[in-house]
């Protein structure tokens, strides 16, 4: 009787454990999948719509209300977040993923002076608003493309630029010759 338990238990462990294979082979699998699947870590194209590692989305920071005007009335009314200095007229609406249909950016630059602005880093498309010293609109680009480097320039000279969300520009029929007025809050 004790040399049939010795033997038995010899045979167990010589058999061999195929769930834990099998298990061991489905790890590897799905590591390999991983793997081929994340083709910028093997030189492929990285995909631009994942945000940046670096980059910290911001949240909105309302600071004042624009209004546009045509030549009999108010046609929109916008809460601005205010770009008034070199740093954050840089950053801009960068790393932006949501862009609520009432909300915008109002760059001030100290003079007025021919603009050129680009989509780097900015994820969300955009309509961007060229307007000179006297409030005045002189240039529009409608539904920007996201991440794009090409430049938007101005056209003629500009003191304010104003971002909002893309389509906006559309759905308010605002133009060119239009004019805006913007007041700080507190």
């Amino acid at each position: 009787m004790a040399k049939n338990l010795s033997e038995r238990k010899k045979k167990k462990s010589r058999k061999i454990n195929w769930t834990g294979i099998f298990a061991i082979l489905v790890i590897l699998i799905f590591v390999f999948v991983y793997v081929l699947s994340n083709k910028s870590m093997w030189g492929g194209q990285p995909d631009i719509n994942k945000p940046n590692a670096s980059a910290q989305q911001s949240a909105f920071e309302i600071e004042g209300k624009l209004q546009f005007f045509n030549s009999k009335e108010t046609i929109a009314d916008f809460y601005i977040e205010i770009a008034d200095e070199a740093y954050a007229r840089e950053k801009g609406l960068m790393y932006r993923y949501y862009i609520p249909d009432t909300l915008g950016m109002l760059f001030i630059f100290p003079e007025e002076d021919h603009r050129f602005f680009w989509m780097k880093n900015t994820p969300s498309s955009l309509d961007i608003i060229y307007a000179n010293s006297d409030f005045e609109i002189v240039s529009m680009y409608e539904n920007t493309a996201p991440y794009s480097e090409n430049t938007l320039p101005s056209g003629d000279p500009a003191k304010f630029v104003i971002e909002l969300k893309a389509g906006s520009v559309a759905r308010y029929k605002i133009k060119k010759g239009d004019t805006f007025t913007y007041q700080l809050f507190n």
